[in-house]
């Protein structure tokens, strides 16, 4: 047993070690190798990425999940208004799935269904305070109030039948407030009711998930909004909220580092820097301290889209060769 201790220990000791070298490369820690190697690649990739021109016109927003507008675009929305243009965001989702949340949000370890959609009233309600903080008329705020970590299946093999949501019971749209209260969880309702939201606004510009992104729920918005805005020929950009392992890097919040794509192009297409200003960045601070369920489990990722830019990516041309997908990166 003596001889056992002492293994044990320098096991964990090395452990340790392994865990803040790891901690220095996620967050960026300027004082250590690792940090300032990712720092200094951040840097790098930024400044070969192009400056995008500014939009304007009537921009819609295509949010899967009450924060993805704060984090995504919560400088550009901003600067839309701010240029004489008009914002309006559609929440896909009313982010009752995140189980770690209601957790958080309770101080218990097990929830249950009526929690969840407490939950989703919750976020919701976030959501209203975090758009009113960017400056977004709460007139152009839209909630279709669909199922959290469901709109895949919905949309792959619930198109007809309700869809009965794993995390609070339930298969149609249970919240006052929403688009259309009381619809079933089908696919056809989703694309019925996004259409109609598109109708409702007339975009010249929709903001829509990329088919990148790492959360299902983000692909499916992707394919659902951008075929939409694709039929009725309006302008059409991607962006990017969970883009794969730790990122965006460096952790935390790093108001003077540059946001950059874990991949520069996709499909041939190059990522675009959208620069935001102090002042927007600022007000998309206050709109992140909104969402205190959120911060209460992922702070440090909620922080790290606090940067110098916010990133999108547009779609191809009409009538544009698309090459091959690099599957091999």
């Amino acid at each position: 047993m003596r001889l056992y201790r002492p293994r044990k220990w320098k096991r964990l000791a090395a452990a340790a070690v392994i865990l803040l070298l790891l901690a220095a490369f996620i967050n960026g820690w300027y004082w250590l190798p690792t940090g300032r190697l990712t720092v200094h690649q951040v840097k790098a990739a930024a400044a070969a990425l192009p400056i995008m021109e500014p939009l304007s016109g009537r921009v819609l927003f295509v949010s899967p999940h009450p924060d993805d507008e704060t984090l995504a675009a919560g400088g550009l929305l901003q600067d839309v208004m701010e240029r004489g243009g008009q914002v309006y965001v559609v929440f896909l989702t009313s982010g009752d799935g995140f189980e770690w949340d209601a957790r958080a949000t309770n101080r218990e370890v097990n929830v249950d269904r009526a929690d969840m959609l407490r939950l989703g009233l919750r976020r919701m309600n976030e959501a209203r305070a975090a758009t009113a903080a960017l400056g977004i008329p709460k007139d152009h705020i839209f909630f279709l109030g669909f199922p959290d970590q469901g709109l895949t299946p919905i949309y792959l093999q619930n198109y007809l039948s309700p869809y009965t949501s794993p995390h609070t019971g339930v298969n149609r749209v249970p919240y006052a407030g929403t688009f259309v209260p009381g619809k079933p969880y089908t696919g056809k309702e989703l694309d019925r009711q996004l259409a109609a939201v598109y109708d409702q606004v007339k975009p010249d510009t929709v903001l829509a998930p990329s088919a990148q992104d790492g959360h299902p729920d983000h692909r499916t918005a992707a394919y659902v909004s951008s075929r939409l805005a694709t039929q009725r020929g309006e302008k059409l950009y991607f962006y990017l909220v969970h883009g794969g392992l730790e990122w965006p890097l460096p952790k935390g919040k790093h108001e003077d580092l540059p946001l950059v794509p874990p991949r520069p192009t996709w499909q041939g297409l190059k990522w675009n820097r959208y620069p935001v200003t102090d002042h927007q960045r600022k007000r998309q601070i206050e709109a992140i301290k909104a969402y205190k369920t959120q911060l209460m489990v992922v702070p440090r990722f909620m922080w790290a889209f606090v940067r110098q830019n916010e990133l999108l990516l547009p779609a191809p041309a009409e009538g544009a060769p698309i090459p091959p997908a690099d599957l091999g990166k």
